[in-house]
């Protein structure tokens, strides 16, 4: 893979990614992540200076004082949301990963217990859903240690990556890598698994995330579930006709408190439905990224 001299790459496979197939010789790998941060968020009922006005229908702003209407956006995830995302999941035989923050399986043990049951990936989302961007290095490295811990005694799972909220500072790969995670996902800059770029740069594999193929889209440019599904179909029949040689993936982003809405839900289902009898491999982000390396190997050799 070709490097520019910038510590940024903007090269990466270039016009001739790798050409080999996935499983089951699938043209594209289909990551579904579920991302659970009720109770997790930013809220003056957890002692912070204001609630969490992300991921709402509730028109509010920045408050002292508690709103419970808002509050209970988010607990529709916890309460309902996610069962009706795993109903869909078990129906179609699919496993996720999860990632998941601390306090939200704190909240509601059931939600862990299930994940493991279904057999869907455990990963790391932070202690709370917060900001990292503006912490030390000491103060980031013991909130995922922190984070870290508390999900393994929920789960009984040792979580294989850590995603942020907002992103990566120059020196989170290196920390990742030392607390021994498997990959991360904090990038949107490939359809494939790479080797990060940038300062301080371990050897950490890194399984791009997307941001176009995300329910959260569901409070801007999707107004109704069907178009959501349209949108995720479009994306994968591209991947599939594209003449770009070689494997791809495509992640697709769902939060309870949205997707897990009946107006919403059928959007996975549809998707999940068309996606069958595709040359797709519904799989984890770890299982992707260990059939990643092995290909690597291969071709290495």
């Amino acid at each position: 893979m070709a490097q520019s001299s910038s510590s940024r790459d903007f090269i990466g496979y270039g016009e001739s990614p790798p050409e080999f197939l996935w499983p089951g010789d699938a043209r594209v790998a289909v990551s579904l992540v579920i991302n659970v941060e009720e109770g997790a968020e930013r809220s003056i009922a957890r002692g912070d200076p204001a609630n969490d006005l992300g991921a709402h229908w509730i028109p509010a702003r920045a408050s002292a004082e508690r709103n419970l209407t808002l509050e209970s956006a988010f607990e529709y995830g916890s309460r309902a949301g996610i069962w009706r995302l795993l109903r869909i999941l078990r129906k179609h035989d699919v496993r996720a990963t999860a990632f998941c923050c601390a306090m939200a399986l704190q909240l509601n043990p059931e939600i862990g217990a299930a994940l493991v049951r279904d057999g869907h990936e455990i990963a790391d989302h932070g202690y709370q859903w917060d900001t990292h961007t503006g912490l030390t290095d000491e103060e980031e490295a013991r909130l995922v240690a922190s984070s870290c811990e508390s999900i393994k005694a929920a789960t009984g799972r040792e979580p294989t990556t850590w995603y942020s909220r907002d992103g990566l500072k120059p020196g989170t790969r290196r920390l990742l890598a030392d607390e021994g995670f498997a990959y991360e996902s904090n990038s949107f800059n490939d359809d494939l698994p790479h080797w990060g770029s940038g300062p301080e740069n371990p050897r950490l594999p890194v399984l791009p995330y997307a941001g176009d193929t995300n329910d959260s889209g569901l409070l801007r440019q999707f107004p109704t579930g069907d178009s959501f599904a349209n949108h995720l179909v479009g994306a994968l029949e591209m991947m599939l006709v594209d003449a770009r040689s070689g494997a791809s993936v495509m992640s697709v982003g769902l939060h309870p408190r949205l997707i897990g809405r009946p107006a919403y839900a059928g959007a996975v289902d549809k998707y999940l439905t068309h996606a069958r009898g595709k040359p797709v491999w519904f799989a984890t982000r770890v299982e992707i990224v260990s059939a990643w390396l092995k290909t690597m190997e291969k071709a290495s050799r």
